[in-house]
């Protein structure tokens, strides 16, 4: 005798079906929300990193930039103490150059030229005095001229001194004395000294002669 199934099998079936279907469903749906739990854990893990290393850098910045100041602060101090010892080095080398500077200046006046002013502004002097004539004028300026210590001597006026400008001026005591003179003269920027043989400081200009 044949077997005859009267259960709802189609229904049974279908059912079963949806089972499956909702169970994969989970099942994929717990798979992504792990893969996405995952990437997520390791993203969130390199942007950890990312924001150590950048804590990390500004910091390592902010000591370079205080480091940076540091020398900027030193450069700035050691470039004082250098204008500093420049200028001290300065005035040392300087000391003697009055001295020759005079004693040059009594050197290039020639006879019959009397100066009656000497006056020094920075690195200029105006000097003013009588001449017999103008030739010595000429002398003088061409003396200066000469010298190692001294240059661009201009003339600035020569005019025959009465008799009451001479009576005005003590210094100018002889009648022979005709000629007043003014003139400037620029001091030459003196050199570094060195001694000769004889122990005698000279310029580098003097010592090559």
């Amino acid at each position: 005798m044949a077997k005859i199934n009267l259960l709802p099998w189609r229904q049974e079936l279908k059912k079963q079906r949806q089972q499956e279907f909702i169970a994969i469903n989970a099942a994929v749906a717990l798979s992504a929300a792990a893969i996405i739990m995952f990437f997520h854990i390791v993203f969130s893990s390199q942007l950890s990193e990312q924001e150590e290393r950048k804590a990390y850098i500004q910091s390592e910045i902010a000591t370079l930039d205080g480091q940076i100041k540091q020398i900027d602060e030193l450069q700035t101090r050691k470039d004082e103490l250098l204008a500093r010892m420049k200028v001290i080095q300065d005035l040392q080398g300087r000391r003697p150059v009055i001295v020759r500077v005079f004693d040059e200046l009594a050197r290039a006046v020639p006879n019959k030229v009397y100066l009656i002013s000497v006056v020094r502004k920075e690195d200029i002097f105006t000097i003013e005095g009588y001449a017999e004539s103008n030739t010595q004028v000429s002398t003088f300026l061409r003396n200066l001229n000469a010298s190692v210590w001294f240059k661009n001597p201009v003339l600035s006026k020569v005019e025959a001194s009465d008799e009451q400008a001479k009576k005005n001026d003590k210094k100018a005591i002889a009648d022979k004395k005709n000629n007043r003179f003014a003139l400037t003269v620029a001091l030459e920027a003196p050199e570094p000294v060195k001694e000769d043989e004889t122990g005698v400081k000279k310029t580098n200009k003097e010592a090559s002669k």
